[in-house]
C-alpha cells in the first residue's frame, strides 16, 4: 500500500514537471486573436473609426505582454497608442484592445497590422481589414407639383437611400430655401440600413421664386455628416386649378336693398371647395342673403347664388368669388356688377310712386265723389 502512495506521488510530480515545462514560446503559441470589430463598418473619407481586437489566452499559464499596438501604412491612420504597456493575459482569460483609427484615404480596403509583442517570446501579428467607401445616400424628388404658384402650399415627396454597404444612422431631411414655408419643418427617419430607402412628405408655401433645398443630415458611426440637393422653385400658372366663371347675373332693387342672383360654373380641372359669394364694398351685404355659400364644385359643376345688399352713389359694386382648393389654399376673384339701370320690382314701383301721379288720383277720386254727392242731392230735391 505505501509503495502504491508513493508511486502516484512521484507521477503527480513528473506531471507536474511536465506542465511547467511549457517554454514561454509555447504558451505565447497559445495566445490567439478571436475576432475583430470596426465602428463605423464602412468609412467615409476622413472619418474615425474604432478598431477592437480581441485576444484569448489558451494556455495553462499566465502570458506576459511588453505591450499592444496597431501599425499601418498612411491610409489610415492610428490615432492613439493606450497600450505601451501591459500586464499579462491568465490562462483561458480574453482581453479586447481598442484603437482609434481615421481614413485618410478614398474606396478601397486596407489592412492596418494589430501586434502584441510577448515579453519573453517574440510577437503576435493580425492584419485587421478596414473598409472605406466614398459613396453618399441618395435623395429623389418621387412627387411634386407641375408648377409652384406664390403662397400656395403643394406637397412634395422625397426618398432617401442608402447605397453603401454599411448602415447609417439618425437620418434627418431639413427642407429650407428664401421665402420657403414647410410643414413638417423636418422628418427623422433613423437608421437606413445597405439598400433600404425611407420617403417622407412636406407641405411647401413658397412666397418668393427660389431654390428649395432638402439636406440629409446623417450619421456614420459617430462621425456626423449631410448632403443636400435642391429643387428649383419657378412660378407658373396652373394650369389645372379650378376656375369659377359667373353668369346669368340679374339685379332686382326691391324694399330698398338690391338682390343679385346668377349662376357659378367650375371651368377648371380641379375641385373648388368652400364657394362663398358676397359683395365688396361700396355694396354693403345685409340680410337675408349676406353670403351665400355654395359649397363644392366639381370641374363642370353649376350651381345658382342669390345675395343680398346695400349701395348709395354708385352705379357698379364687386360681386366677390371665394373657393379653396384641396390643400387649403385661399383663391378670391371680382366681377364688377351693375347697378345703375337696375329695374325696380313691383312693390318698390309702388313705393316709388311721383307725388304728381298720387295728386291726380286723389283729384279723381275727389270729382267722383263730388259728382255723386250732387247727384244724390239732386234726388233728394226732386223728391221735395
Amino acid at each position: 500500500m505505501k509503495r502504491s502512495l508513493l508511486f502516484c506521488a512521484v507521477l503527480l510530480l513528473l506531471l507536474a514537471g511536465a506542465v511547467s515545462a511549457a517554454t514561454p514560446e509555447e504558451n505565447a503559441a497559445r495566445v490567439t486573436v478571436t475576432g475583430f470589430t470596426v465602428d463605423p463598418a464602412v468609412l467615409m473619407p476622413d472619418d474615425v473609426a474604432t478598431v477592437t481586437v480581441t485576444v484569448k489566452n489558451t494556455a495553462d499559464e499566465s502570458v506576459p505582454l511588453r505591450s499592444a499596438r496597431m501599425y499601418t501604412d498612411s491610409n489610415i491612420l492610428i490615432l492613439d497608442d493606450p497600450y505601451r504597456t501591459f500586464g499579462s493575459i491568465g490562462p483561458g482569460n480574453q482581453v479586447s484592445f481598442t484603437f482609434t483609427v481615421e481614413a485618410d484615404a478614398g474606396d478601397g480596403i486596407y489592412y492596418p497590422i494589430f501586434v502584441i509583442d510577448f515579453r519573453d517570446a517574440g510577437s503576435l501579428r493580425y492584419p485587421v481589414t478596414v473598409k472605406v467607401e466614398e459613396t453618399e445616400p441618395r435623395l429623389a424628388v418621387v412627387d411634386r407639383p407641375d408648377s409652384f404658384t406664390e403662397g400656395k402650399k403643394e406637397t412634395v415627396r422625397v426618398t432617401v437611400s442608402n447605397p453603401r454597404t454599411g448602415e447609417i444612422n439618425g437620418v434627418t431631411v431639413v427642407p429650407s430655401g428664401a421665402g420657403i414655408e414647410s410643414v413638417p419643418t423636418s422628418a427623422f427617419i433613423g437608421a437606413l440600413a445597405p439598400d433600404q430607402k425611407s420617403e417622407v412628405t412636406f407641405n411647401i408655401t413658397p412666397h418668393q421664386e427660389t431654390d428649395l433645398v432638402m439636406t440629409v443630415h446623417y450619421r456614420n458611426g459617430k462621425n456626423q455628416r449631410s448632403m443636400a440637393a435642391s429643387l428649383p422653385i419657378v412660378f407658373t400658372d396652373n394650369k389645372k386649378r379650378a376656375e369659377i366663371v359667373v353668369s346669368g347675373i340679374e339685379v332686382v332693387r326691391e324694399g330698398g336693398i338690391y338682390r343679385v342672383s346668377g349662376d357659378v360654373t367650375n371651368t377648371g380641372l380641379e375641385v373648388a371647395k368652400a364657394v362663398v359669394i358676397s359683395v365688396g364694398a361700396p355694396g354693403v351685404p345685409v340680410e337675408p342673403n349676406r353670403l351665400y355659400p355654395v359649397a363644392s364644385l366639381d370641374p363642370d359643376d353649376l350651381s345658382n347664388f342669390e345675395v343680398t345688399f346695400t349701395a348709395e352713389n354708385t352705379t357698379t359694386v364687386p360681386l366677390v368669388i371665394e373657393f379653396k382648393d384641396e390643400n387649403g389654399n385661399l383663391y378670391r376673384s371680382t366681377t364688377e356688377i351693375s347697378i345703375g339701370s337696375t329695374a325696380s320690382s313691383p312693390s318698390e314701383n309702388e313705393e316709388s310712386l311721383p307725388l304728381g301721379m298720387i295728386a291726380l288720383i286723389v283729384a279723381v277720386i275727389a270729382v267722383i265723389a263730388g259728382v255723386i254727392w250732387y247727384s244724390w242731392k239732386r234726388a233728394q230735391q226732386n223728391e221735395e
